[in-house]
């Protein structure tokens, strides 16, 4: 399901979305797959509270990361292929898309992982 599906609260500019631990589909012939997409009108915040994250190989419990507006972001390589067979994900994050531009802080700045970006590579 695209990533809206998990919305849980609305402003005016923004919306905060929750993943939590659920059934990927509930057809018997439905294939869990991340969903692939891009953020073209929000940032997009998340904080990964626990759990193995279906569309993500290298965040851990506990990371923020920031994907700008109109920026592909998901899945990483080789997720798709880790989902084939999966029936529930145990995953806890909270998301936020804002639809006004983020401003990084100095403090973020100081917790930035350099080749996050690599993420999308292949083999990486």
């Amino acid at each position: 399901m695209p990533p809206p599906i998990h919305q849980t609260f609305e402003a005016h500019n923004f919306v905060v979305c929750s993943f939590v631990p659920r059934m990927y589909d509930y057809h018997p012939l439905g294939i869990p797959v991340p969903y692939n997409h891009s953020n073209i009108d929000s940032d997009e915040v998340l904080y990964y509270v626990d759990g193995d994250f279906m569309s993500r190989k290298s965040v851990t419990k506990g990371q923020i990361t920031l994907h700008p507006g109109g920026i592909p972001h998901g899945p990483h390589p080789g997720t798709v292929e880790k989902s084939l067979g999966a029936k529930e994900t145990k995953e806890l994050a909270v998301m936020v898309d804002t639809f006004k531009p983020l401003w990084l802080t100095e403090e973020a700045m100081k917790i930035i992982i350099p080749d996050y970006y690599k993420s999308w590579m292949e083999g990486k």
